[in-house]
């Protein structure tokens, strides 16, 4: 194995003696091919920008929507759990029975109410 990064003599291809490019063929041949791959490199990426692109771009919007609607009802779930046992624990209701539903009650009313609400608006906002 030689340790100088040189080519081997038997490996080198002499150029042709005729002034010819590549594979034998003439240098105008080889600009009007260079010309050509050039021009169908930029039309794959004009293809590529039109379409590729935005579809990946409007899967990304989707997949993070999903993440952050998902985030968010469990954020909203837990928040409710939360108020229900803070209401349980710190209401002085008795008996303790019904500290439990009227807790329920009050939260489900308020999200009640306040679907109602943004139902009305959107109902008028449309028309």
């Amino acid at each position: 194995m030689p340790e100088s990064d040189e080519v081997p003599a038997a490996a080198r291809v002499a150029p042709p003696a005729d002034g010819a490019g590549p594979a034998g063929r003439s240098p105008q041949s080889v600009d009007i091919a260079d010309a050509a791959s050039a021009r169908i490199i930029d039309l794959v990426g004009k293809v590529r920008a039109r379409t590729t692109l935005k579809v990946v771009t409007l899967l990304r919007i989707v997949v993070y929507g999903l993440v952050v609607a998902i985030a968010l009802i469990t954020a909203l779930v837990l928040i409710v759990l939360g108020v229900v046992r803070i209401w349980d624990a710190y209401l002085p209701l008795d008996p303790v029975g019904r500290r439990v539903w009227l807790g329920y009650v009050v939260v489900g009313g308020l999200l009640f109410l306040g679907g109602a609400a943004l139902l009305g608006r959107h109902r008028t906002a449309r028309r």
